[in-house]
């Protein structure tokens, strides 16, 4: 299913559901009459009833990592528009360790049809925290059982079957490095999780079960606030590392910006810009039909790219040549909507949107000929 489309059916599925939104269920529990299993029953449940997904401050979530996280429930923004979106809650299960609990949580429903239907299955951890318990990411108990290694900026976490690549490592911390002079923006230290697929990192976050899990095993990454998750990408996986440094400081800029200056600078899933763009090049030279006046209505091309990789790569690369970092940077706050990306291409490359189609297809074509 195509990423935009599939965000929409989810929201849409979640507000067909909306007369049992939050409402939370349980599986058999075996110790639920115990007075402390009944605290972190209790707890989930009103941190539920809270509207986690406004990520406000929580009097059920740990200090420590509503400290450090602007958004300190990982799993909140795994997807669009939330993981709360609405969906019933199933506890599946809780277990005690030395006074640490994990929670196991089915968010899903059933079809009018009763077939079931599950976005994800999810873990949390619960702990005491002066004197009551509070919430913690599964990720903050998972990471100790990774490695981790340090390099310059980041903190590098991968499973124990993983052969460290220092060099690699070294080449990330010196793109931080550069990318952050060019853009005159002060490096921040990250969080970089690698593993071979990108279901051990879900693992790693909590998921037991998340919707569009399985398949052909791809590269695959995603940045979110200070932390990088890359399955089958090594220690160098530029693209995330792009939007973890940068994407704050321009809060002002459409999708297809962000996303084709990570392609230019970085690649996407493990493969450079000029990959993506010979992959497009011959796929729109066997479909003439393809409209790219209307660019921002395309979206995934096909399972190995998408159009805002390999399009919004090459308009990102085309101004970088024009007007260099200084022209670059007031196209990373050309605003959000639709109409100021086609007004900001117009601005920068002087190309009007009724003549995108023509004007993309030449450059794809002087492109891939490189």
């Amino acid at each position: 299913m195509k990423l935009l489309k599939f965000k929409i059916f989810l929201l849409a599925f979640a507000l067909s559901h909306i007369t049992n939104a939050q409402k939370v269920t349980y599986n058999y529990i075996a110790d639920s009459t115990n007075l402390e299993t009944k605290k972190v029953m209790e707890l989930f449940e009103v941190y539920l009833a809270s509207k986690p997904e406004n990520q406000q401050k929580s009097p059920f979530w740990n200090l420590q990592e509503q400290k450090e996280h602007k958004k300190y429930d990982f799993l909140e923004s795994e997807f669009q528009p939330s993981l709360y979106m609405g969906f019933p809650v199933h506890v599946l299960g809780i277990k005690s360790k030395n006074g640490v609990y994990q929670i196991k949580a089915q968010f899903g429903a059933c079809n009018e049809n009763g077939k079931p239907y599950v976005l994800a299955v999810c873990n949390y951890f619960a702990k005491k925290e002066n004197g009551s318990y509070k919430l913690y990411n599964a990720l903050t108990f998972n990471k100790k059982k990774w490695l981790r290694t340090n390099v310059g900026f980041i903190d590098f976490y991968y499973p124990k079957y993983h052969k460290f690549n220092n060099g690699e490592a070294e080449k990330l911390n010196n793109f931080i490095k550069n990318i952050c002079n060019d853009f005159g923006v002060t490096p921040k230290p990250i969080e970089y999780y690698l593993a071979d697929d990108y279901d051990e990192i879900q693992s790693l976050k909590g998921f037991d079960y998340y919707i569009g899990m399985g398949g052909e095993t791809k590269p695959s990454g995603k940045a979110s606030g200070d932390k990088v998750y890359c399955g089958g990408l090594g220690e160098y996986y530029p693209h995330e590392v792009f939007h973890a440094e940068i994407d704050d400081h321009y809060p002002n800029k459409h999708y297809w910006v962000s996303e084709g200056m990570a392609t230019f600078l970085g690649g996407s899933r493990g493969k450079d810009l000029h990959w993506h763009l010979k992959r497009t090049y011959e796929h729109l030279q066997k479909h003439p039909e393809i409209n790219l006046n209307d660019l921002l209505d395309l979206v995934n091309l096909d399972e190995y790219t998408s159009y805002h990789y390999a399009l919004g790569g090459l308009i990102a690369k085309q101004i970088y040549e024009k007007g260099d970092w200084a022209m670059i940077k007031k196209f990373m706050n050309s605003g959000k909507l639709d109409i100021d990306y086609y007004n900001a291409i117009e601005k920068y490359l002087g190309i009007k949107r009724g003549n995108l189609n023509q004007y993309l297809r030449e450059q794809l074509k002087t492109e891939v000929q490189k």
